[in-house]
This record gives C-alpha cells, sequence and structure tokens, in this order.
C-alpha cells in the first residue's frame, strides 16, 4: 500500500482550528510523521509538541510488528494505531493518527473520552481519516 499523502499546512491549519473550539481543550498540535509542526494552537512550543507526538504516535504504530514491550507486539498483532493518550500531572494529551500526519491536543484531566468524540466529525469533515495499513 502507498503511504498516505501528507496533509498540506493549509488543512492542518484548518484543522487545528476547528478542534481548538472543542471544549476541554487547551492546546493543538498538527505535525508530519517526522515531527516537523504543520499547525499549532495555543502551543507555547510547536516543535517540542510536535516531536513528542511522532516519536509516541511512531512507537504506538510498531508495536503490533516488532514485538515491543516483552512481546506484547504479538498480542497486539493485526491491530492498528489509532488514538494514544497520556496523563498525568495538570494537563492531558491525545493523540490520533490522520492522513499523512499526527494530532496532537492537550486538554482538561478527565476530559479525553469526551474531546475524542467530538474529534471524529472534524477530522471526517476535513478528510483527514487515516487510511488502512497493510
Amino acid at each position: 500500500m502507498q503511504p498516505a499523502e501528507p496533509l498540506s499546512r493549509e488543512t492542518a491549519s484548518r484543522i487545528a482550528q476547528a478542534v481548538r473550539h472543542v471544549e476541554g481543550v487547551r492546546s493543538v498540535t498538527v505535525c508530519g510523521p517526522e515531527g516537523q509542526p504543520l499547525a499549532a494552537v495555543n502551543e507555547p512550543d510547536p516543535a517540542r509538541a510536535a516531536a513528542l507526538a511522532s516519536f509516541v504516535a511512531l512507537r504506538a504504530e510498531a508495536l503490533p510488528t516488532d514485538g515491543d514491550l516483552r512481546g506484547m507486539g504479538r498480542q497486539l498483532a493485526g491491530s492498528r494505531f489509532l488514538q494514544a493518550a497520556i496523563s498525568g500531572g495538570p494537563a492531558e494529551a491525545a493523540i490520533l493518527p490522520l492522513q499523512g500526519a499526527y494530532l496532537c491536543i492537550t486538554h482538561a484531566p478527565g476530559r479525553g473520552q469526551a474531546i475524542a468524540a467530538a474529534l471524529q466529525p472534524i477530522i471526517r469533515r476535513f478528510g483527514a481519516t487515516p487510511s488502512a495499513r497493510s
């Protein structure tokens, strides 16, 4: 399967602007798979957020194939990365794959599931749903 065509900066910016209006969202970063920031809203250090998001997402995508975490890869075989949650401290984060990019948001603690549900229509509206991987 061909790799997904990366999001344009314009589309990434439109997604970031739409996501920032979801209740509980504090900051939004859209980044490419190599960790380059494509768009950011209310994020004081977009380069840092993009690097962290791409690192976590790429490791999550590798789990089902490389047997990482003492054999967990076998248990996850055939699965695919849909969302990662990072918790702890005064804010939490969520990372979701987009078509050729990643969406990283920080939000108030305990709001992750409600925000994830609110994000799906926004992602579909911009045609940024991740393509199935073979």
